[in-house]
């Protein structure tokens, strides 16, 4: 039997479902029907007598995809999922649900309570979805930190289901690694001392009376300083207050 021509004699030819993808030279629906065909040899092509048959599982497939917002991602799971759990060709109910695989929202709890924690030391996180990840983000770190699961229950649920729903989902990013505190740094003293020497070498600057600025370096201090800059030194800031006979903010 021929390959289904997915892309003609179609009440709908004009899914997304049935557009030609470049790089496969075929429709999705075409493509998805052939990695059915390779999963289950002979199982599937039995399902299909004649064109016709091929045309109306297309149609209704198709149809079914996006109306449950099924999207080429879900349908990549999808085809992982079945080589497991389905022996035979699996129905669309059945392929629909194993593209879209349910999250247990106590376990996604915690596993979120984890991640966040990870994070805040630096780390990606252990994330078995992004809509975990996203689902973290509404609730906020500080909430699922401070706040246990009976009370953010209602909370995390919705925002769990919120993002399940889009169907399509960002990658979850890498962490920012987060600035000391002033006054929190692990610098050493001497390594402190370097660093305003080396702010006093490149950070003078001509002025509009007798040429060179030498406080420069300590006025750049207390402007990060004044700016909210997390990323000084107790001692970077006494070393600019003493330069500048300022008392310390």
């Amino acid at each position: 039997m021929n390959a289904p021509l997915t892309s003609t004699n179609l009440a709908n030819p004009f899914s997304k479902w049935f557009e030609v993808i470049p790089s496969l030279g075929i429709s999705m629906m075409d493509h998805l029907f052939n990695r059915l065909d390779g999963a289950y040899p002979h199982k599937w092509r039995s399902n299909f007598p004649n064109q016709q048959a091929i045309d109306n599982w297309c149609e209704s497939w198709a149809e079914a995809f996006e109306e449950e917002g099924i999207t080429p991602n879900d349908v990549k799971a999808g085809l992982k999922a079945c080589r497991s759990r389905y022996d035979w060709p699996p129905s669309c109910a059945e392929f629909i649900k194993a593209c879209k695989p349910s999250v247990d929202p106590t376990v996604a709890y915690y596993e979120a309570v984890n991640g966040m924690q990870a994070r805040e030391k630096g780390k990606k996180g252990e994330w078995s979805h992004p809509a975990i990840f996203w689902a973290a983000v509404q609730v906020s770190a500080h909430d699922l930190k401070h706040q246990g699961y009976s009370q953010l229950k209602g909370r995390w649920e919705k925002a769990l289901s919120d993002e399940m729903a889009k169907g399509e989902w960002v990658a979850v990013p890498d962490a920012l690694v987060a600035l000391p505190a002033p006054g929190k740094s692990e610098l050493s003293r001497e390594h402190a001392t370097r660093m305003v020497n080396e702010l006093r070498a490149t950070e003078t600057i001509k002025s509009s009376d007798d040429g060179i600025d030498h406080k420069r370096w300590a006025k750049r201090i207390i402007e990060r300083l004044q700016q909210k800059n997390h990323g000084l030194s107790a001692l970077q800031i006494r070393f600019a207050n003493e330069a500048l006979n300022t008392k310390a903010a």
